[in-house]
């Protein structure tokens, strides 16, 4: 009888410290193979449409409160130039090694870019040295996405 109580205290034990061996083992194991980045890699047209949802984001904030101040209209647009140049940097660098995006991924990045310059027509007074900026960012995005989706 005391044998058997000893060795059913036991157990608890050995699955406690199986877990706490597991939980080690994911926490302390190398995180480069279990990254979301490594499994589901993106291309460069994924990061340079993600850098202009980001814009869009951004303009439709500065649409939806119209209150903003002075500075933080000069900030998010500050902020969207060096996201545009982001995204055209990126469109402009594809390696040729790298897979072609799908046609579906080409109109979707076309369709943002859209809306972006949409939305850039809507935006409270901009300095012409930025607006001149942010509208050949723009078009020079547009070229690139067309260019791919005519070749």
């Amino acid at each position: 009888m005391k044998r058997q109580r000893v060795e059913s205290s036991f157990v608890p034990l050995l699955v406690i410290a199986f877990l706490i061996g597991t939980m080690y083992q994911v926490t302390h194991s190398e995180d480069a193979h279990f990254s979301f980045d490594t499994l589901f890699p993106q291309n460069s047209y994924s990061r340079a449409t993600e850098q202009c949802i980001k814009v869009w984001g951004a303009w439709d904030k500065l649409l939806c409160f119209k209150s903003s101040s002075p500075v933080q209209i000069t900030r998010t647009l500050d902020s969207s130039l060096g996201q545009l140049v982001l995204a055209h940097t990126i469109l402009g660098s594809v390696s040729q090694s790298e897979k072609q995006p799908l046609t579906e991924q080409l109109h979707y990045m076309s369709r943002v870019i859209g809306t972006v310059a949409d939305r850039f027509l809507k935006l409270p007074h901009i300095d012409a040295e930025r607006r001149a900026c942010l509208q050949k960012q723009i078009d020079k995005i547009k070229k690139i996405i067309q260019e791919k989706l005519q070749g």
